[in-house]
């Protein structure tokens, strides 16, 4: 079966560009399928920047065929692949979610359900957790404000989730607050914590970067020193995790 290694791919976003950003993902697949990755989370609408203004306009379906590249890739190299969307809803609005693509060829979305206080005027909240199994482990996804509420991750435990991944969009001032939460959830609820931020995108707002990883017991074991292009990628050994980073 292999050991179990999750990736948050901290990558560069293009405001509006889901073609430019899909090729981008694509490089960050095939490089993340060369360290034997069994899942990778993208950060928080990574296929088309954070940009809520455009989310209307830019809405899709996991069905859209601009994404079969992404899906084909992950059925290739047998890894769960978690991007970043809007997507189309019954209503008005676009749900803020992530779309799976499975090593199955399979797709599913997760819609966000804790939106920011701002989002609300451009999305519409989720209703569902969704989980990934893979390897063995279990996987709790999660798209930032998310993690403000703390049943969000609890009922991921409760549920027995092993990993709590998060896909963010954090710039300095919500780094400062976000991030000491992710880290104090892992020894909280002894998952592995796993957060995926912006690199340097082009676009309304500046990500701080600063991707990470925390073991069960609230070690840091790895994290971006900034902006930069790179992967942070957690292994599971016999009796520990241990963690690396690998540059873009």
């Amino acid at each position: 079966m292999g050991k179990f290694k999750i990736s948050a791919a901290q990558v560069a976003s293009i405001r509006g560009g889901i073609a430019q950003n899909i090729t981008t993902h694509a490089k960050a697949i095939r490089i993340a399928a060369e360290q034997d990755a069994s899942v990778l989370i993208f950060p928080e609408l990574s296929l088309t920047g954070y940009e809520p203004d455009l989310a209307e306009k830019l809405a899709i379906m996991e069905d859209d065929p601009r994404l079969d590249l992404l899906g084909d890739l992950a059925k290739q190299h047998r890894m769960h692949v978690v991007v970043g969307a809007p997507l189309i809803t019954d209503g008005s609005k676009p749900a803020l979610g992530a779309i799976v693509f499975g090593p199955d060829g399979s797709r599913s979305t997760y819609a966000k359900l804790h939106l920011g206080s701002s989002e609300s005027e451009y999305f519409v909240p989720g209703s569902e957790q969704l989980m990934i199994e893979s390897h063995g482990q279990t996987v709790g996804l999660s798209i930032c404000a998310d993690s403000s509420a703390p049943s969000h991750p609890q009922a991921y435990a409760t549920r027995g989730a092993t990993v709590y991944a998060a896909s963010m969009f954090l710039n300095a001032e919500w780094f400062a607050t976000d991030a000491p939460r992710l880290a104090a959830y892992a020894p909280i609820h002894r998952m592995l914590v796993v957060m995926a931020n912006h690199a340097a995108s082009v676009g309304t707002y500046r990500s701080v970067g600063k991707s990470a990883v925390w073991a069960p017991d609230g070690t840091l074991l790895a994290q971006a020193t900034g902006t930069e292009s790179a992967l942070v990628i957690a292994t599971r050994e016999p009796e520990y995790w241990s963690a690396e980073i690998i540059h873009l």
